[in-house]
């Protein structure tokens, strides 16, 4: 009898928290995705509108001779896009995510209608195939469609702008590329999204143009695909120990260090909605197989067992504008300011990241003629503090001077100091994509042409300087 008084007891309880909890329960596992990428589709091949050199002779209407050397921009082309096809797969199979079958034909965006509608005649069985279907241009066998009928998303790549051209002023070949990608769902025959791809390359040589800028759509690709929501990663809180909490996934879903997960929960809104609230935000430290070990940030209410995490996409590299105050280091004085940033890796790091960073010192070089200009590398260390974080830096590079003018100078880069700056930076999350900064450090940077080394006339203009470094920001 009195276990039946407790079963009571717990129905009651339940139907309670059933009523008057804001949040229900809904959590959702993702699944490795299956897609089948076509290869790259453009229109026709670009052709130069001037050749490198002509010669051309007439005499009256008997005879006429011309001779063209045409440029390589057809072959660099050509080169591009087996290079783009390369990229394109190497993204899907390195996320971890899918399951990736490559197929052979190009799809023509004009095309992708024509394909979508023969895919369901076929899995309507209304579709014959005697040998092949003709899409276009391109040949589609029964075994074809046979290995598309499933739950595949067909990723549809294409060029829809190509351009390499000679800069005037710098004599330096420029190459963009605009590739779209349109994905098809196979399971309900719907396009589910559409995006484009801009990357550019600069090189004096035009291969080398074309190949900066064909590496450039990797991280551009993967940072898109994982912003489209079908294709983000959807996981749950197994276990919570302090601010670690140990989520489903690791290597097996192409999970990293550093990937941002924001805890959501659904809400039942006054009116019998159902909507979704993000909770909370933690950063992955740790990756294994099957499973992963998170840092918790922030979460209100408290995170508990079985609750929903959502991947939150990044590019995987943080960009931090900032303007630093440099103070002399005997009397505090103002001496100048740099304007800078830096690119600190995040995607594939936790407590330890390299960095890169550029800044403009404001110094008494003659702007004029030359700008300044200091390079560094580096690497910072992080310490979670829930919203807090501490992060000492460091970073070491050379100073430099730029011709504005390139008639009155001989090269394009001057070398005029080494150095380099250690930093704490205190940055505090006000919410998930919003930080403030607290920094705080030393720089010093020894001149090459300082009065106390050298004599030249130069060193009016790029002495040493250094001095204490603080700076709020956001």
């Amino acid at each position: 009898m009195l276990k039946r008084h407790h079963g009571v007891i717990a129905v009651a309880l339940l139907g309670i928290l059933t009523v008057f909890s804001p949040y229900v329960s809904a959590q959702e596992f993702s699944e490795r995705k299956q897609v089948a990428v076509f290869q790259l589709s453009y229109y026709g091949e670009p052709r130069d509108p001037v050749p490198q050199s002509q010669t051309y002779i007439r005499i009256g209407n008997v005879f006429a001779y011309s001779k063209t050397v045409e440029s390589e921009t057809t072959e660099i082309f050509q080169q591009a896009v087996g290079a783009i096809d390369e990229q394109i797969r190497s993204v899907f199979i390195n996320m971890g995510r899918f399951d990736v079958i490559g197929l052979t034909q190009r799809m023509q965006e004009s095309n992708v209608d024509a394909f979508v509608n023969a895919l369901r005649q076929y899995r309507e069985d209304t579709l014959e195939i005697p040998e092949a279907v003709l899409i276009g241009e391109q040949a589609f066998t029964e075994q074809d469609f046979e290995r598309l009928v499933g739950g595949f998303v067909l990723v549809i790549p294409s060029v829809s702008f190509y351009n390499l051209e000679r800069r005037d002023s710098e004599q330096d070949y420029q190459a963009t590329i605009e590739t779209s990608f349109t994905f098809v769902n196979v399971e309900d025959f719907s396009t589910i999204g559409q995006f484009f791809v801009e990357t550019s390359g600069t090189d004096e040589n035009a291969v080398t143009a074309m190949r900066r800028a064909v590496n450039g759509i990797p991280a551009q690709l993967e940072f898109r695909v994982r912003s489209m929501p079908i294709f983000q990663i959807r996981t749950g809180v197994l276990e919570i120990a302090g601010r670690s909490i140990i989520l489903e996934f690791g290597q097996n879903m192409g999970l990293q260090k550093g990937d941002e997960y924001a805890v959501v929960q659904q809400r039942r809104t006054s009116t019998g909605h159902t909507t979704q609230d993000e909770t909370g935000l933690l950063v992955v430290e740790e990756v294994r197989e099957e499973f992963s070990i998170g840092r918790l940030l922030y979460a209100k209410p408290d995170v508990v067992i079985g609750d929903q995490l959502q991947e939150v996409p990044r590019m995987g590299a943080d960009f931090t504008p900032y303007a630093n105050l440099l103070l002399n280091f005997e009397n505090q004085e103002p001496e100048l300011m740099l304007f800078g940033a830096r690119i600190t890796a995040s995607r594939g790091y936790f407590q330890w990241r390299p960095l890169v960073g550029l800044e403009i010192p404001t110094t008494t070089t003659l702007f004029g003629f030359l700008f300044p200009m200091n390079v560094y590398v580096g690497g910072e260390s992080n310490f979670y503090l829930g919203r807090l974080k501490l992060h000492p830096s460091f970073g070491i590079g050379v100073g430099g001077a730029v011709p504005v003018d390139d008639t009155l100078f001989e090269d394009d880069f001057y070398t005029t100091h080494f150095g380099g700056s250690l930093r704490l930076t205190a940055s505090y999350l006000i919410s998930r994509d919003t930080m403030i900064f607290l920094e705080t450090g030393v720089a010093g940077w020894q001149g090459f042409y300082d009065r106390d080394w050298s004599n030249s006339t130069l060193n009016r203009f790029f002495g040493s300087y250094g001095g204490i470094q603080c700076a709020m920001q956001l």
